[in-house]
């Protein structure tokens, strides 16, 4: 009992040394780090020296005045962090419940309670997941993986579910860290953890849809590779990479040095150019090459004045064969971003996607021909140029080429082309060409003359839940179907862009489960169920 006594009221203080020595700041009688904002448990300063030297020790470089300037800096910042939150919370207490506002100043707002109430809020998302995922009587899931800052292989799985009633669920299932290989066997025993979190059945999944992952899941369900990374592979092919290089090598001329990039700047402020600046390739970016061609066509001969002015060793060439060419990538690149821009977004259901592409293709014989009737209506950089007529049976077997690729690429998509179409276009399709076990179906909905009328005024989507179950079974079945599955991995590139937003350098010890807590609350359109997760609180926690 003495030695119980005399170490509580043996009280450890917080030392005012530890703020330079170790930039550790007194919040709330705990001690937290001003630099990624954790706080130490225990005020010993062997526990906060361990903090610092293991995690911080890059900051040793800084000495005397520069830093206590560098600790001064990194408390006002944290300061201004904490009052921000305080300062919203008030704000959104004023204006949605003014008569409660003095409660909502008593909610705690330390790291452990925000921790606790994010673990909270995704938990009731996952169980309502788990609620609806029963009713499924199709789902399919979109994957891909990727790597956070501290080199953990991170696999993203969607669900995208359909119950009897035709309402549709796109939610995160799972975010599965893969720390040995990422071989097929590894994807798959990961997908098949999500799964059974969930208890979704493998005889309701009716597609997967990865970036071109190794095969993970049998013959028995349709693997799809993602459009949008088809589409990308299918743009490299174009041709006349040595003119890209060329112009990425004149950008990098201008970019590489701060000089040279200051100076160009002001070349163009000063000459009153439409941009104030050239782009960078990136070739990670899906609209990169394209935009960076444009803006360079567009600034060509002002980026060819700087460079002659500063005598640089590298120029742009002279040749008009090479303006031609890149005239004609300026016009090809920027029809290819216009469709890739309309495969983006993540809702869309796979025929939609897949008749972008249809397009796409129809529009390339059709420039096919214009070339070859030396048409340039929708060649608008070429016919700036004046292009010899003798280049453009080159840039048409460019663009046949392209059009090739698409052929060679989406077989994924063309085996499910039928039922797509059945989908699509339910009153135009022949009786003939669906399976024999739909045919008589689809004759009497072709019939139905109030189906038709609402064909016609109503979204694929909203109308397919007008469509009776008991008349019409199997329409409604290859409808489910189409509606569940995905047809690209756009929503797992946005979620991964999240990821990277919340696990930084400084978050870097951000665990698995809490960054797919963030990430299911950043991406859900469940809303949590608040009035229920008071109610299981055996009492509110507010501030001392």
């Amino acid at each position: 009992m003495e030695r119980q006594r005399q170490w509580h009221t043996d009280k450890r203080h917080f030392k005012q040394k530890w703020e330079d020595d170790y930039f550790f700041a007194e919040i709330s009688s705990k001690a937290v780090c001003r630099i990624c904002q954790q706080s130490v448990a225990v005020l010993k300063e062997y526990n906060i020296r361990r903090h610092y030297e293991t995690k911080h020790a890059v900051f040793s470089r800084y000495k005397g005045e520069a830093r206590k300037k560098k600790s001064s800096e990194l408390l006002s910042k944290l300061r201004s962090q904490q009052a921000t939150l305080t300062r919203c919370l008030s704000t959104a207490a004023s204006i949605m419940c003014p008569s409660q506002e003095r409660v909502f100043s008593q909610i705690s707002l330390s790291r452990n309670t925000v921790t606790r109430r994010v673990e909270d809020l995704s938990r009731d998302i996952r169980d309502q997941l788990t609620v609806k995922s029963r009713d499924f009587v199709a789902f399919s899931l979109a994957c891909d993986e990727s790597t956070d800052i501290s080199d953990s292989a991170q696999l993203l799985v969607f669900v995208r579910g359909i119950n009897a009633d035709m309402e549709i669920t796109q939610e995160l299932a799972g975010l599965e860290t893969l720390r040995g290989t990422t071989k097929g066997e590894d994807l798959f025993a990961a997908v098949s953890r999500v799964l059974d979190k969930y208890n979704l059945s493998w005889d309701k999944m009716v597609g997967i849809t990865t970036d071109g992952a190794p095969a993970m899941i049998g013959k028995k369900v349709a693997q799809y590779h993602c459009i949008l990374h088809q589409e990308q592979l299918c743009a490299k092919t174009i041709g006349l990479a040595d003119v890209v290089r060329d112009v990425v090598k004149i950008i990098n001329c201008i970019r590489s040095k701060a000089l040279s990039h200051r100076q160009f700047r002001a070349f163009l402020d000063e000459v009153d150019a439409q941009y104030k600046d050239i782009l960078y390739h990136q070739e990670v970016r899906w609209l990169s090459r394209g935009t960076v061609l444009k803006r360079f066509f567009e600034l060509r001969q002002l980026i060819a004045e700087f460079l002659s002015s500063a005598s640089r060793d590298t120029q742009i060439p002279t040749d008009k064969r090479w303006i031609f060419d890149v005239a004609v990538m300026v016009d090809i690149t920027d029809l290819l971003n216009n469709l890739n821009v309309k495969l983006q977004g993540k809702e869309q259901i796979i025929p939609e996607l897949f008749d972008h592409i249809k397009a796409f293709q129809m529009k390339l014989q059709l420039l096919c021909r214009h070339l070859s009737a030396g048409n340039l209506a929708h060649f608008p950089s070429l016919r700036y140029v004046n292009v010899e007529v003798d280049r453009l049976p080159e840039y048409g077997e460019l663009l046949s080429n392209l059009n090739k690729e698409f052929d060679l690429r989406f077989v994924d998509f063309k085996k499910t082309a039928g039922d797509m179409e059945l989908f699509s276009q339910p009153f135009s399709v022949s009786p003939d060409s669906v399976p024999e076990h739909l045919q008589m179906e689809l004759i009497e909905f072709q019939c139905d003359t109030e189906l038709r009328r609402k064909f016609v005024s109503l979204p694929l989507r909203d109308f397919y839940p007008h469509v009776s179950k008991q008349r019409y079974p199997q329409m409604r079945k290859n409808a489910q179907v189409m509606l569940s599955l995905f047809g690209s991995t756009y929503i797992c590139e946005q979620t991964f862009r999240l990821m990277n937003l919340n696990k930084i350098k400084l978050r870097g010890t951000l665990t698995d489960s809490h960054l797919q807590d963030i990430l299911t609350l950043s991406v859900s359109k469940l809303q949590p169920n608040i009035q229920s997760l008071i109610k299981s609180k055996d009492q509110l926690h507010v501030s001392h």
